[in-house]
C-alpha cells in the first residue's frame, strides 16, 4: 500500500487581472475557475482540511488517495464574492486562514506593508459574511491577529497573536480553531512550542510538497499558487507536490536541513535558507 499522502493547496485573493504592484500569490479569477474545473474532472478527491490529520494516520474511512485539500489566506472579500460560488458548483470544502485584526475594515491600509501589495479594492472580509461561508463548508481557521511575522516576536506577542486570533474566531463564530498557518510562512523553535500550550493541535507552513505520515504537524506543507501558475504547473503540483524535479530537489534538501528546528532558526540567521 503506497503512503498516505495530502496536497494542501495554498491561494490568497482572487483577481479579475494581475498587476505588476501586486504579490506574485494573487491568482486570476479565470485561473482559479480553470484549476477547480480541472481538479473536478481529474478524480482527486477534495478533503476538508480536518480530514487530513485521519488520512495521515491512516485511520480515515474516506477512502483511497489522491486527495487535495484547498486552503486561503488572510480574508480577502473576493473569497466571498468569487471564490465561494466557484467552489460551491464542484461541492468543494475550503479553509479560510484568517487574520482576525483587519476583519470589517474597510480596507487592508492599517496592515502596513503587508497592505501594499494587496489587490486594490480587494477589502476584508466582515462577520456576517464569514458566517455566510461558515455555513457554506468554509472553515475558518487561525492566521495570528495582526499578520506580524511569528519568527523572532517576545513570547508574550507571540502568545497574543496566536491566543487573540483564536478568541475572536470563537467570539464571533462560535469554533475555537485547532489549525494556524504562519503569515509569511514566519516560524521558529519557539512559535512551534507555543502552539500547543495556545489551543493549536497543528501548524502549516508554505513548505512545498505533500503532507506525509513523516510530516511535522507543527509546520504541515501547503502547495503555494501564484498568479504565474499555468494548468501544466498545477497539475504536476497536484500529482507530486512540486513545481519541477529541481524544486523537489531543493524541498527535500531543506527538509532534510530543518528536521531540528534548531537548525533551521541558525540556518536563517545566517541568510542561507528560506523557510
Amino acid at each position: 500500500m503506497p503512503h498516505p499522502q495530502v496536497h494542501v493547496l495554498m491561494y490568497h485573493a482572487l483577481v479579475g487581472r494581475h498587476e505588476p504592484y501586486m504579490a506574485d500569490v494573487h491568482v486570476e479569477a479565470a485561473r482559479f475557475a480553470e484549476q477547480m474545473a480541472w481538479l473536478a474532472a481529474s478524480g482527486h478527491r477534495v478533503v476538508a482540511l480536518a480530514e487530513v490529520p485521519a488520512m495521515l494516520a491512516g485511520t480515515s474511512a474516506s477512502g483511497a488517495l489522491p486527495a487535495v485539500a484547498i486552503t486561503f489566506d488572510d480574508g480577502y472579500y473576493s473569497l466571498y464574492d468569487q471564490a465561494r460560488p466557484i467552489l460551491q458548483r464542484y461541492g468543494f470544502p475550503a479553509t479560510l486562514f484568517l487574520t482576525t485584526d483587519a476583519v470589517g475594515e474597510p480596507s487592508y491600509a492599517s496592515q502596513g506593508e503587508f497592505a501594499q501589495s494587496a489587490p486594490a479594492g480587494d477589502r476584508p472580509l466582515n462577520w456576517p459574511e464569514l458566517r455566510e461561508m461558515q455555513a457554506a463548508s468554509w472553515a475558518i481557521e487561525a492566521h495570528g491577529a495582526s499578520h506580524r511575522a511569528l519568527a523572532g516576536l517576545p513570547p508574550a506577542a507571540l502568545a497574543k497573536e496566536l491566543r487573540s486570533s483564536r478568541a475572536a474566531i470563537a467570539q464571533h463564530l462560535g469554533y475555537e480553531p485547532r489549525y494556524v498557518a504562519f503569515p509569511y510562512g514566519s516560524y521558529d523553535r519557539h512559535t512551534l512550542r507555543a502552539l500547543a500550550p495556545t489551543g493549536y493541535e497543528a501548524g502549516y507552513s508554505v513548505h512545498g510538497g505533500p503532507a506525509t505520515p513523516a510530516s511535522d504537524p507543527r509546520r504541515l506543507p501547503r502547495l503555494e499558487l501564484t498568479a504565474a501558475c499555468q494548468l501544466e504547473e498545477f497539475r504536476r503540483l497536484v500529482a507530486t507536490g512540486y513545481p519541477s524535479g529541481g524544486a523537489r530537489v531543493r524541498a527535500e534538501l531543506r527538509n532534510w536541513a530543518y528536521r531540528a528546528p534548531l537548525v533551521k532558526d541558525v540556518l536563517l540567521g545566517l541568510g542561507r535558507w528560506r523557510p
